[in-house]
């Protein structure tokens, strides 16, 4: 499929899905992502609570002056926070993606039932093989991603590579993100076609257009700020019920 019709399908397949998710009575897993975030959210605070608080005692034994050890205590509770706030903040697409993946495979499921009147029988086995599969994908697009990462933000502090820097890097490296994280929510349809990993990365490198068109919603709402990981996870189910709806709008996939 050619970039430009790419975009478009996987655009207007993200908007199909809203409607699609309500006439359907599947609104109600718009919830679980919400409760999740929250829960985890909550869960980091308590663990930095929990890895604060040591070190704080530490700090108030090793230091006599009450005023001296409560500035240190106060920097390392600001540190450790922000390097907490910036890993969560880079890293929570793909912890998304992997805590939603057993609902982002059933979403996609239950979206490819209705379209085409089929019914998969619930099988655990193949449910279980199904989340072990978006996990795995998750984590491999996370790699590939850093990775990228890594080398651009390399290449810019190297004279004569630093040819991407400021605003093109940034835009370059959105679209990679955005690529990875409509891999995934591809993925669980195509999964479904019988393709094996190596045919389903063939099929989106040809597809690319409609990978990013359909992540890069998720991935503009993880930049909305306070609230952007919160309602992320609601952006992941549509964007995997419209990627389903994509895939079966293509002819070469109808067959199978």
């Amino acid at each position: 499929m050619k970039a430009h019709k790419g975009f478009s399908t996987g655009f207007g397949s993200f908007f199909k899905a809203i409607p699609f998710i309500f006439n359907n009575k599947l609104w109600w897993t718009l919830f679980i992502p919400l409760i999740l975030t929250i829960l985890l959210f909550i869960g980091g605070h308590s663990l930095l609570d929990l890895l604060t608080a040591p070190i704080n005692k530490y700090i108030e034994g090793l230091i006599d002056n009450n005023n001296v050890s409560g500035v240190l205590s106060w920097v390392v509770n600001v540190l450790i926070n922000l390097i907490f706030f910036f890993v969560f903040a880079y890293l929570s697409g793909y912890i998304i993606l992997i805590i939603l993946s057993p609902l982002l495979s059933w979403v996609s499921e239950q979206t490819d039932r209705i379209i085409n009147n089929v019914d998969y029988p619930f099988l655990w086995k193949n449910f279980a093989s199904d989340i072990w599969r978006g996990i795995m994908l998750a984590l491999r697009n996370m790699v590939f991603e850093l990775g990228i990462t890594i080398f651009v933000l390399l290449a810019t502090l190297i004279p004569g590579l630093n040819i991407i820097t400021g605003l093109p890097a940034t835009i370059f490296l959105f679209i990679i993100s955005s690529y990875f994280y409509g891999f995934s929510y591809m993925d669980y349809a195509l999964e479904r076609r019988r393709m094996n990993i190596k045919e389903r990365v063939l099929f989106v490198r040809k597809n690319k257009g409609m990978a990013i068109a359909n992540g890069t919603m998720f991935s503009i709402s993880l930049f909305i700020p306070f609230v952007g990981v919160l309602f992320s996870g609601i952006t992941a189910i549509i964007a995997t019920v419209g990627a389903t709806m994509a895939i079966n709008e293509m002819p070469e996939l109808k067959k199978q």
